[in-house]
């Protein structure tokens, strides 16, 4: 390769690294969701390989009448099938602090004629769910935009059942990217035992019970 492509591809590279460690630095000083117009960005071929729907989902364990949180369903990477694994004795509630996701997720589900998904808008810090009427919760590339992750882990354990389910999975890609251990450690200061990991230090899943 010539010297010349070689020094542009290099210099591309860095700054396409200088990039990703300030939008890192930024989101770890102060997590925020992911701006909404951005969502089509993760809804892509690319993601399809990387995060199947249905291997996370059989990783998650979600099965038919499960009572199942989304939270962050962004524009319905997983929210499609999630919906198709609960069925119709089951019930799938998404939910998003930006309306505009919310508004753009309500289309797809009634293109699809989904009957079984509730979308709401909300936080972590006040779910508007009753104590231990959930069977399993769910985030996907959300748990680093949290900015109260111990306040939402509270949350979560309440509004989960007994042996509930809670599942996260991150991947190193995303500038909120949680190093596994961190989230562990914090899950089980909040009532949480690790039961089942998945994957690696890159792409990972996490299973946690409510104790």
């Amino acid at each position: 390769m010539h010297p010349a492509v070689i020094a542009i591809l290099s210099l591309i590279g860095a700054g396409l690294f200088l990039w990703f460690a300030v939008i890192r630095m930024i989101s770890k000083l102060h997590p925020s969701p992911m701006p909404w117009r951005w969502a089509r960005f993760i809804d892509n071929p690319l993601r399809m390989w990387v995060q199947n729907p249905a291997k996370v989902m059989d990783q998650m364990g979600i099965h038919q009448g499960m009572r199942v949180l989304e939270l962050g369903p962004g524009p319905g990477f997983f929210t499609l099938e999630a919906s198709r694994r609960v069925g119709n004795s089951g019930r799938l509630y998404c939910l998003d602090i930006q309306p505009e996701l919310i508004a753009r997720l309500k289309c797809r589900i009634e293109r699809d004629g989904l009957e079984n998904v509730a979308l709401m808008v909300g936080d972590t810090a006040a779910l508007p769910f009753a104590d231990d009427s959930l069977d399993l919760a769910f985030l996907v590339t959300v748990f680093g935009e949290i900015p109260n992750k111990d306040e939402a882990l509270r949350e979560l354990h309440r509004v989960l059942r007994l042996g509930g389910i809670l599942s996260v999975s991150e991947i190193l890609v995303d500038p909120d990217y949680s190093l596994p251990g961190t989230i562990i450690s914090q899950a089980d200061k909040a009532g949480f035992e690790s039961v089942q990991q998945f994957g690696n230090f890159f792409i990972y899943l996490l299973n946690f019970r409510k104790r």
